[in-house]
Parts: structure tokens; C-alpha cells; sequence
């Protein structure tokens, strides 16, 4: 089983192992983070409505940034994890995109450190 944090990037309900994240926390008005979780994980960038900060680990230690909440921390059996179809790993536009899960009735989109990285 794997501890998967869940998050929101616009409309799509997106997961990052839990070994990843170090710590979240909600945003205080006008609490800004260097970076948002899309231009970490390559995403288009939406805009905020329920911003959470959250340590990500990186290659140098970890490295705060927003995302939008609710967070929830869901067990996911591996066997619930899909790669990614071809055309859509073909043409994804982010490294960090791994795989498919899904869990009840939601898709999830899930995310990890490029390949040849150990963190993000």
C-alpha cells in the first residue's frame, strides 16, 4: 500500500506519495510561496481558492510551495496505480507525471520526481 497526499490543480484531483511531503499547512492572507505546485510538477497554472503550503522534498533539502486544498492523505493499493495510456505518455508536457490511479469514483493524476531525480 502506498500513502498517496492529495491536492487540486484546478478541476483535476492530483497525488504525490506521502514519503515526498514533509509538512502542509494552510496559507495566512497574502502568505505567498516561491513557486506553485504546477510550475513545480509542469502544469498550466490556475488560479488559487483554498491555498495550503506544502514541503516537497527536493534534491537540496525540501522546498515549500502552494497548492490547493482540501489536501486529504489516501491509502492506495498498488495494484489501483496504472501507467500512464501511450498517447498521453507520448504527449504529456510533465516529466513528473507517472501514472493513473483510480480511487472510489475520482481519476487521480498521480506525480513523482522526474526520472533521475530524488526529489522535485
Amino acid at each position: 500500500m502506498l500513502d498517496i497526499v492529495l491536492f487540486r490543480s484546478g478541476p483535476a484531483v492530483c497525488g504525490i506519495e506521502a514519503r515526498h511531503v514533509g509538512a502542509s499547512r494552510l496559507c495566512a492572507a497574502g502568505d505567498e510561496a516561491p513557486a506553485t505546485i504546477e510550475s513545480v510538477l509542469g502544469l498550466a497554472p490556475v488560479g488559487r481558492r483554498a491555498p495550503v503550503r506544502l514541503a516537497l522534498r527536493a534534491a537540496d533539502g525540501m522546498r515549500e510551495v502552494l497548492a490547493d486544498g482540501p489536501l486529504e492523505l489516501l491509502r492506495l493499493e498498488v495494484a489501483d496505480i496504472v501507467p500512464l495510456p501511450p498517447l498521453i505518455e507520448a504527449m504529456k508536457r510533465s516529466p513528473t507525471l507517472k501514472g493513473l490511479a483510480v480511487a472510489g469514483d475520482r481519476v487521480l493524476a498521480l506525480f513523482g520526481p522526474a526520472d533521475g531525480h530524488a526529489g522535485f
